[in-house]
């Protein structure tokens, strides 16, 4: 006699085997949670910042000296606006927005002295032809405050990167190159953020000038260049 091995239907609320412990599950998705905000808070306490993490102690900022087509001052002004700064054009327009009759002190002016790019031959064969690229980005920076006062003097932020060439495939490379340096321009830019954002509350108003110390004059030391005062001629007393 043949028994009926088949099994019996599950029934409609019978979970499957993999869901048997969920329990289980929770605890290491809860173990892999915190590990990750470890993670986070050991790189926080090291200094690393993900991006649009900074904070800024100044409110508003004007970016001068970038030529109208730089596409460096429009992505630092795209990262400031994200840290919660206001990009302005002028002190004056800072000066309305803080409703106040001189240049506030959470107002500064970056200042960019060169933004330059370019791209160099590195390498070439012994015919002449071009075998390596070389891309460079380099930006020279000063920031002032409001009363024209400098807050960080001239600074140098440069990047260099290289890449192969090849003939047969120069629109290839064409878009190779422009994709590493747009990479390098955020590089820059997330270079200028960290430093922003190392200026403090405190340094933002203008320190104050030394008061000239009176002059010590030595009266032993230096000659008598008193006037003399000039005498009446005597009178002849005969008269």
């Amino acid at each position: 006699m043949k028994r009926d091995t088949a099994a019996a239907p599950a029934a409609p609320f019978d979970r499957p085997a993999r869901q048997a412990l969920p329990h289980a599950d929770r605890r290491r998705w809860l173990a892999h949670t915190l590990s990750l905000s470890l993670a986070g808070l050991a790189l926080s306490g090291c200094g690393f910042r993900m991006r649009g993490q900074y904070g800024m102690a100044f409110q508003t900022i004007q970016l001068t000296g970038f030529a109208p087509t730089s596409q460096l001052a429009t992505e630092l002004a795209r990262a400031l606006e994200n840290t919660g700064v206001r990009v302005v054009g002028s002190s004056l327009e800072a000066t309305r927005q803080a409703s106040s009759t001189s240049v506030p002190t959470s107002h500064l002016v970056f200042e960019a002295l060169s933004d330059t790019r370019d791209m160099v031959v590195s390498s070439t064969t012994r015919y002449g032809q071009v075998r390596g690229m070389t891309a460079r980005i380099k930006l020279r920076f000063q920031v002032r405050r409001g009363d024209g006062t400098v807050l960080v003097p001239p600074s140098d932020i440069s990047m260099s990167n290289d890449l192969t060439y090849n003939e047969k495939d120069a629109l290839a490379k064409q878009d190779e190159s422009a994709a590493l340096q747009r990479a390098m321009q955020t590089d820059i830019v997330n270079q200028v953020l960290r430093r922003l954002s190392a200026i403090t509350p405190a340094d933002l108003p203008s320190p104050p000038q030394p008061d000239a110390a009176p002059a010590v004059i030595d009266l032993e030391a230096e000659p008598d260049r008193r006037v003399p005062t000039p005498r009446a001629p005597a009178r002849d007393s005969a008269r």
